[in-house]
């Protein structure tokens, strides 16, 4: 059954409980039960892929029934998938099965795309015959295509689909022969999708992640590389290559925002902005009495070591303390004095994300939005203000969501269809540990000393 020296190497893979039982089997016996394993894994991965094809469909039916429901409700403009209405459907939707709207939108255009215009792609998905990722690949190797070359590429796609074990390259071959053109398509549409982001990590540590074309940032790459390698061989520098990658770049992005645009600059109407730190701080940590960790805004707890540190080098930098009894947020630094910008920064720290629920928008990018609209008697203070992404803001104020703050600060929404959702506060900050606070008055009517 096996080759020369396979034997040993499989009972060395065998978990010592098992192998007095494995050495008792008839060699035929382990190879009948691993070729039957494996057939019923096969038989598993072609079931959940059935599954996925009915759920995909399911899917696209719901999709278009709300778009046909909001289109006779609010107009037909909620209708389309470029409007409002299929924003509505996509959080919604995700709500209800923990999904983030981004991957409901990817999944109902993926699968509107298979359906309509790869239909026999479509009919070996459904048969079982090749995984939704699979399915995804076919979909984003068709982009830039003519409409006129897509029942082609559908004849091409159905078979490699199957088949493929190099279903990229070869997708994008076929794509290459039946337009020379795509290729320029697609690096338009790279070009028209450029974004930076941040992915948050864990201690700390996040991922700037810039998106764009390779024209644009590999010699930006190579040039930062040698920059990092001259300074590597300066005399006393203790840094690493990777390390000096990473604080030249920051030392240009930090320099380079605070300063005027250059002739010649991409955005030449760019203004200087300061790099600023909001840091929410326990009173008692500051002063070394407890060890509660601070919450950088936008990020999450970071250590008290690095706040410290970071509240000693930045050039701008707002401090927020924290009542040491509630754990409350209790005072702020008041660098702005014009009392409108001042409640929408308190509003966004105490807030520290968007309340829709899941959104995970940080709120200096975010809105400061009446929960009872202004024009139905909402006030201008911070029981009645939150902070809310702007296409969020966007979905309550066309009335296709509707939020209320309740006494708890929890934010509760409705949506067109009548589910119901609700964002927790923002957590606050550990209060100190009772040993540290100072004894309650014998007498509970005696009055407060300060």
């Amino acid at each position: 059954m096996f080759e020369d020296g396979a034997s040993d190497e499989a009972e060395r893979a065998i978990p010592p409980e098992l192998a007095d039982a494995w050495r008792a089997l008839p060699a035929a016996l382990t190879e009948d039960a691993a070729v039957y394993s494996q057939e019923m894994a096969a038989e598993a991965a072609r079931a959940s892929t059935i599954a996925d094809a009915h759920r995909i469909d399911a899917l696209l039916f719901a999709y278009e029934r709300a778009m046909i429901d909001l289109a006779v409700r609010f107009g037909s403009s909620y209708g389309t998938r470029a409007g409002l209405g299929a924003q509505a459907f996509f959080r919604s939707f995700g709500l209800q099965n923990g999904a983030h709207p981004a991957a409901v939108a990817g999944e109902v255009d993926a699968g509107l795309i298979l359906r309509d215009r790869l239909p026999l792609t479509w009919r070996a998905f459904q048969a079982g015959k090749a995984s939704w990722n699979r399915m995804r690949t076919v979909v984003r190797e068709a982009e830039g295509l003519d409409a006129e070359h897509w029942a082609a590429y559908d004849e091409v796609a159905a078979v490699k689909v199957v088949s493929s074990m190099r279903l990229k390259d070869d997708l994008r071959k076929a794509r290459a022969r039946l337009d020379d053109e795509a290729a320029a398509k697609r690096a338009r549409t790279t070009h028209e999708r450029r974004r930076t982001s941040l992915e948050l990590g864990h201690d700390g540590g996040v991922a700037f992640v810039a998106e764009g074309l390779a024209a644009d940032w590999v010699p930006i790459n190579d040039a930062l590389h040698r920059a990092a390698v001259a300074a590597h061989g300066i005399d006393g520098e203790t840094r690493g290559i990777a390390q000096l990658r990473h604080d030249i770049a920051l030392d240009l992005l930090r320099n380079g925002l605070q300063s005027p645009a250059t002739d010649g600059a991409l955005v030449p109407q760019r203004k200087p902005v300061q790099v600023q730190l909001i840091l929410t701080v326990p009173a008692l940590a500051w002063l070394g009495k407890t060890k509660e960790q601070a919450q950088l805004t936008g990020y999450g707890p970071i250590d008290l070591e690095t706040a410290k540190a970071l509240a000693g080098t930045a050039t701008s930098f707002i401090r927020v303390l924290t009542d040491p009894i509630t754990g409350v947020r209790l005072t702020m630094d008041r660098r702005v004095y014009a009392p409108p910008a001042d409640l929408a920064r308190w509003v966004k720290i105490r807030d520290g994300r968007s309340r829709f629920p899941g959104s995970t928008t940080p709120p200096h990018l975010a809105d400061i939005d009446h929960a009872r609209e202004w024009q139905h008697g909402g006030t201008t203070d911070s029981a009645n203000l939150v902070t809310l992404g702007r296409t969020d803001h966007n979905l309550k104020s066309a009335g296709l969501f509707t939020e209320a703050v309740e006494d708890d600060g929890t934010v509760g929404w409705n949506e067109a269809w009548g589910h119901h959702f609700s964002d927790p506060p923002n957590d606050p900050l550990d209060p100190a540990p009772p040993e540290l606070l100072p004894p309650r008055p014998s007498d509970p009517d005696e009055p407060c000393p300060f």
